[in-house]
């Protein structure tokens, strides 16, 4: 795991201490108290073409502090342990903060313009971006109060995830008498050796246990801010929000969830009782659900290798996603050591479309880190097509926000799988993909249940550390089926769930993502028309197509009842031809 990249921020700026930022931060002050003064009470007497042009001058603002604010996340996520850059950090949000109060009102006076002016704006193209603005009319509160809400936001729920990351940052795992931080720990989790497996996870959750005072405290805190937002905006349920910045309708999740949960016999149950057999037991460990299979060994992949595997598989599917990829490992965009203080897991974060999107992974050499590394790749592809419609329009909904991502895991999973060369080499690839994909759709619906029963409690007072861990093993042991053993250790495990924290009701993209993909895969393979050219469009389009309407390129309707079950099935038929190989 030598020589492993890490990003190169100069294109923000040289360093976090560069006088530069302070300049910037200084313009866009001045800028956004300039704005305010032109247009505050004024837009009703605006023309048409005006009001655009201040929608592009709003956007530039809106540009120029996310770009200050990308640098300064970026600085700090590979280094949280750093006092120096954390308070930058808290620093450039309270100043960024504050700036944008000056902008506040601008959204909800667009929202107060007249009919035939919103109509005729419509046609713009910011159509998109306003018509989202105009359907939240109803949840926007006067600016006197969004003011109070957006200052408030530093120190509510930015304060509770910025505790929860440093918290996690610093947090020591004894394994066999050494300190371990958590991408270790659980790196260790999926050993090959299963009393390292055993030793690791009784040590992860004893840790968890000790600290769950915290994580109680943080997970309660955050979740009454979301329940306070929630009555102040009059949402209708705890998730409401996530559905609106998603642009999605309750309807089509609770379509999702319904079908996952009916599917849960014939693909999690089923697969874990397929691989208990081999582990010569009725019933699996939970430190064994996704350990490496008896007398099977997984080579170590080196990063060269990976970067090959993943480049070709892009390639293999369309020159230009292969050349964008390509940018990423050629311009240092990528982050891939595991460090002390580093993040755990992995992301995409878009930065602002002047500039680019940076990746982030904490690289081990396993099958997984290739498969996760040609996710982050996927979603940096979308992200980097998407910029030309602008900050406003290409910020993509969840709903397809996770689909090159997923779309791109398959493509190297299927390449990887037309280049094994023999019987053993695709029985391992197709347990690694199950895994993954239980993962994506099972597992993370799960967690969406366990998140509706915590908010839900949440509404009637402080929910205690013994009721969220009761939520957990529930929500795990009906998602698992009978055939994992979970012992008391394994009830604290939600803690560690940075989602939880980050985003709630983030997961179900995942799921959403994973099941459209493997239908519009089935797509791409049957040879639908111009399937790449309609799919690079999809990337293109960012944030300015309804996803429905995306997908009826596609001759593919998320309303319909078997819209789902499709994505099921193909999971299912993977399970199959596992079984008939085995």
């Amino acid at each position: 795991m030598a020589n492993l990249p890490t990003w190169n921020l100069k294109d923000f700026y040289s360093d976090f201490k560069s006088n530069k930022i302070n300049e910037d931060i200084k313009f866009l002050k001045n800028k956004a108290i300039a704005f305010n003064t032109k247009y505050k009470g004024k837009l009703s007497n605006l023309s048409v073409s005006n009001l655009e042009v201040a929608i592009k001058e709003f956007e530039e603002i809106e540009e120029k502090a996310q770009f200050i604010h990308s640098f300064a996340f970026l600085s700090y996520c590979t280094d949280q342990t750093n006092e120096e850059k954390s308070k930058f950090f808290q620093d450039i949000e309270e100043k960024i903060n504050q700036i944008q109060m000056n902008v506040i009102f601008f959204t909800i006076d667009i929202n107060k313009l007249p009919k035939n002016k919103s109509e005729s704006l419509n046609k713009s193209k910011y159509g998109s971006w306003l018509k989202n603005l105009f359907k939240n009319k109803k949840f926007q509160k006067p600016e006197a109060i969004e003011k109070i809400l957006m200052e408030k936001s530093i120190t509510s729920t930015s304060s509770w995830v910025k505790f929860f990351d440093q918290f996690m940052a610093r947090l020591k795992f004894n394994f066999r008498g050494k300190n371990l931080n958590e991408s270790e720990i659980l790196d260790l989790m999926s050993s090959s050796n299963s009393s390292k497996r055993k030793d690791a996870a009784l040590s992860f959750g004893k840790t968890l246990k000790d600290n769950i005072f915290y994580f109680n405290f943080i997970m309660n805190n955050i979740s009454k801010d979301l329940d306070i937002e929630k009555n102040i905006r009059g949402f209708d349920f705890p998730e409401s929000s996530r559905h609106i910045s998603n642009q999605i309708d309750k309807k089509d999740v609770d379509s999702l969830v319904d079908t996952v949960k009916s599917n849960y016999k014939e693909l999690s149950h089923r697969y874990y009782k397929y691989k208990s057999k081999f582990f010569n037991s009725n019933k699996l460990n939970f430190w064994d659900r996704n350990a490496p299979y008896p007398k099977t060994s997984e080579k170590k992949i080196s990063w060269i290798e990976a970067k090959k595997i993943v480049l070709d598989s892009y390639y293999a599917f369309d020159n230009e996603a292969g050349e964008i990829a390509k940018l990423f490992f050629d311009n240092s965009w990528i982050h891939a050591p595991v460090m002390k203080g580093k993040a755990s897991g992995a992301f995409a974060h878009p930065t602002v479309p002047s500039c680019h999107p940076y990746i982030l992974v904490n690289f081990q050499g396993k099958i997984r880190d290739v498969m996760t590394l040609a996710h982050e790749i996927g979603h940096g592809i979308h992200q980097y097509l998407a910029n030309n419609k602008g900050l406003l329009v290409s910020e993509t909904p969840l709903t397809l926000a996770e689909t090159a991502s997923v779309f791109g895991e398959m493509l190297t999973f299927k390449h990887m799988l037309k280049k094994s060369k023999n019987k053993s080499d695709r029985i391992f690839l197709l347990r690694s993909k199950i895994e993954d994909m239980l993962n994506t759709v099972v597992r993370q619906i799960a967690f969406f249940n366990f998140e509706r029963r915590v908010h839900q409690s949440r509404t009637l007072g402080e929910v205690s550390v013994d009721d969220i861990s009761n939520f957990w093993m529930e929500t795990q042991k009906e998602s698992f089926g009978s055939t994992i053993k979970l012992s008391d250790n394994y009830k604290f495990f939600w803690a560690y769930i940075p989602h939880f924290i980050h985003s709630p009701f983030y997961v179900y993209a995942y799921a959403f993502g994973d099941c459209l993909v493997n239908t519009l895969y089935s797509s791409y393979e049957t040879g639908h028309d111009n399937f790449n050219s309609k799919y690079f469009n999809l990337l293109r389009s960012g944030g300015a197509k309804h996803y429905r309407e995306i997908l009826k390129d596609f001759d593919l309707d998320p309303s319909k009842k078997d819209f789902w079950q499709s994505g099921m099935k193909i999971i299912k038929n993977l399970i199959d031809e596992l079984e008939d190989l085995s």
